[in-house]
């Protein structure tokens, strides 16, 4: 007879086989030990636990979890037997089970760093990020050099959109290991998203490095960085080095084909960027079948997201270029998303409030949110429910007040939720009405307009230029700020509300500065020219340099771009405007960095006159400016973009700062600039005249009016 000695020993030489075969790959071999030396020493629980550990890897999930159930049968406080459980159940999608036995492993081994990182990673599946953060952060505490915990807290963080610590997670996993691929792409996006694009060049292009040949991802997020820094040489061989790697790829063929320049170093420059543009449409267009028979649907729909954003800057009439390409969007979504492009049928509003939704990633401090926030606040709350579609992270005072003020807030940040999630949520909510604030500024809700979410879907001029989609069926504009004829300019039916179109709050004026204290000259004619630098066109330089030639004191007042290559850009060519004048650049312009709204007001009192831009003139920044009584000399152009500040002065009754052309916009800048006591007349006028412009009603009321009409409801109260 074999004493029990001798069994324990088999049963261990057995369990030394089955390590040996699983370590070869012999899978069924390691079974077959193991079934063995169960049977000798059925009481020892490592075997049912390796068991369970090889049924796993031979994908009998089901089978395993028998397994490592009788090894807690045998050893009630097995936590690696929880912890497989947990894995198993999770990799089915069964999370909350799955996060039931990471507890149990955690509740009978405390300090067990894996089933923490487990715990967290089922906690985030289920929706619980602070949950999740809680336990990732507890699983490096325990164990400092755990890269997937590291990992996985950053990403945590990602979701909680806390970017700076995100940041500092994905940094402490490349410390530890700097091969880390997906860190490192994480990385970029996080420090592209906290502006250090420097850093998130630096990040991407050791990504790109790190996969050769597998690296279009890596080469895209690379090419949106050198977009924003103002490189569009580099942008466009990223995007063509990235279609080398998937050459039906659709994202980087939009980049190839479609990227524009933040700012031109001359209008020839221009006109070529714009034809490679129209040339870029005809091709995507001819390569529709390859795009969609080489990709995924859920793919196409996530490249899709894409907005001509600078198209609009370049002066010229944008409506068939914008029509082309949103005729490109419409054939690819009728192909890969049907369920989003259906007719919508308008539904009775007889005895309910209609259904009204507002979506942008703009609902927060910015000219958008500034701009049309009363467009959600001041609407007639028994007349209308409204809902808000935030499809951004970032929020503020001025997103809180919307909140407060809407009946129905839906924070959709879009990459963690999808387009076509976002589209669902919005189709979820039936609404009768869907309005985009702005539509040429935001990658996602360009996309989601060329849908059919609502029955009754309009824009606003947050981005002014037509759509050019055909679901897109009314735009709301300006009367004040419109040319004649404006209709012919739009794919939508135009909409003009009263005056600026908006209820528009005067901004609180602080304690004025000094110049000293923005280091701006004492003794000089400061001429603000306070737009964005993509705003200011070409056309430009000629005006600013004649100003400057007239008024030998004159200095112009700008803004850093985002990025230096950006601003050093304009400043070369301001400065070839001026030497051709035979004028010295040096002194004749200041750059001054980005500031807090306050300080940027400040600056506005400090100045003399505010140069409106020709093609695309002020919007925010003109109200601004006549909030502190400083005069702005405007010259209307052809398109609304450019008609803003025209607008506004016009209503104010201010025509004396609205130029015929270009030769008596320099002779009223230098009249402002120069005759102080003409300046001091017509800075009360604009302090007499701003009640015309700041906060007024009028144009709600027109919203509410159309709103009603549209679905034959009679307006009460």
């Amino acid at each position: 007879m074999t004493d029990s000695a001798d069994i324990l020993n088999q049963a261990k030489a057995l369990q030394q086989a089955a390590a040996l075969a699983r370590q070869a790959g012999d899978l069924e071999r390691a079974l077959a030990c193991l079934d063995q030396a169960i049977v000798l020493s059925p009481k020892e629980p490592r075997n049912h636990f390796l068991r369970g550990l090889t049924l796993e890897d031979l994908d009998r999930p089901d089978e395993a979890i028998a397994s490592l159930q009788n090894a807690i049968r045998v050893q009630p406080d097995y936590a690696e037997a929880y912890n497989n459980i947990g894995i198993i159940l999770h990799d089915q999608k069964r999370f909350e089970q799955a996060a039931a036995n990471f507890r149990d492993a955690i509740h009978h081994k405390p300090d067990y760093p894996g089933a923490f990182n487990n715990l967290g990673s089922s906690l985030r599946a289920l929706g619980d990020f602070v949950g999740a953060q809680q336990q990732f952060t507890q699983a490096v505490l325990l164990k400092p050099d755990y890269v997937l915990a590291h990992y996985n807290l950053g990403i945590a963080y990602l979701d909680m959109a806390q970017l700076n610590l995100a940041e500092t997670s994905f940094n402490h996993v490349l410390r530890l290991n700097p091969d880390h691929v997906q860190a490192c792409s994480y990385l970029g996006s996080v420090q592209h998203q906290l502006g250090k694009l420097d850093e998130a060049e630096a990040s991407f292009t050791h990504a790109v490095r790190l996969r050769p040949g597998k690296n279009g991802a890596e080469l895209n997020k690379l090419a949106r960085v050198f977009w924003e820094q103002g490189r569009i040489e580099q942008t466009l061989a990223a995007y063509r080095q990235a279609q080398t790697v998937n050459p039906h790829e659709l994202k980087s063929a939009l980049g190839a084909l479609l990227s524009l320049p933040a700012v031109y170093r001359n209008q020839a420059g221009l006109l070529e960027a714009r034809q490679r543009f129209a040339n870029g449409l005809k091709i995507l267009h001819a390569n529709i079948p390859n795009f969609i028979s080489h990709n995924e649907p859920e793919r196409l729909l996530d490249d899709l997201r894409w907005s001509n954003f600078y198209l609009a800057y370049q002066g010229l009439d944008d409506k068939n270029l914008q029509t082309d390409y949103a005729n490109f969007v419409s054939a690819m979504l009728v192909k890969i998303a049907p369920q989003f492009m259906q007719p919508r049928m308008k539904k009775d509003a007889a005895g309910r409030r209609l259904r009204i939704g507002y979506l942008s990633s703009f609902f927060r401090n910015c000219t958008v949110g500034m701009y049309f926030r009363s467009w959600i606040t001041r609407l007639n709350r028994e007349q209308f429910e409204i809902f808000v579609y935030h499809t951004r992270s970032e929020t503020d005072h001025v997103t809180q007040e919307i909140v407060d003020d809407c009946d129905h807030f839906r924070h959709l940040v879009a990459g963690p939720v999808s387009p076509d999630s976002i589209a669902a949520s919005v189709l979820a909510d039936d609404l009768d009405v869907l309005v985009y604030p702005e539509l040429g500024m935001d990658n996602t809700s360009f996309l989601l307009a060329a849908m059919r979410l609502a029955p009754l879907q309009c824009a606003g001029w947050g981005h002014p230029v037509t759509s050019g989609h055909a679901n897109i069926d009314y735009y709301f504009s300006s009367a004040a700020m419109e040319p004649d004829n404006a209709e012919i300019q739009y794919s939508e039916k135009l909409i003009l509300l009263e005056g600026l179109g908006t209820h528009y709050s005067k901004p609180v004026l602080l304690t004025p500065a000094s110049r000293a204290d923005f280091a701006l000259p004492e003794g000089k004619t400061l001429y603000l020219c306070p737009q964005s630098l993509f705003k200011i066109h070409p056309d430009n330089d000629v005006l600013l340099a004649h100003i400057l030639e007239r008024d030998p004191d004159g200095v112009i007042v700008l803004f850093a771009g985002r990025h230096p290559n950006i601003t050093n850009t304009l400043f070369t060519r301001f400065s070839q405007a001026l030497r051709t004048r035979d004028l010295e650049p040096q002194g004749r312009g200041i750059i001054l960095p980005s500031m807090a709204h306050d300080d940027y007001l400040r600056v506005n009192m400090l100045c003399d006159v505010m140069l409106d831009t020709l093609h695309w003139s002020g919007g925010n920044t003109t109200l601004d400016a006549l909030a502190c009584g400083l005069p702005v000399i405007t010259l209307p152009g052809e398109f609304m973009r450019g008609r803003q500040s025209y607008g506004m002065l016009k209503c104010m009754g201010l025509n004396e700062l609205i130029a015929k052309d270009q030769a008596d916009y320099i002779e009223k800048a230098i009249k402002i600039g120069t005759d102080s006591a003409w300046r001091q007349q017509v800075v009360q006028r604009i302090i007499a005249g701003s009640n015309k412009i700041f906060e007024m009603e009028t144009s709600l009321r027109q919203m509410e009016s159309f709103y009603h009409s549209e679905f034959n409801v009679r307006c009460s109260g």
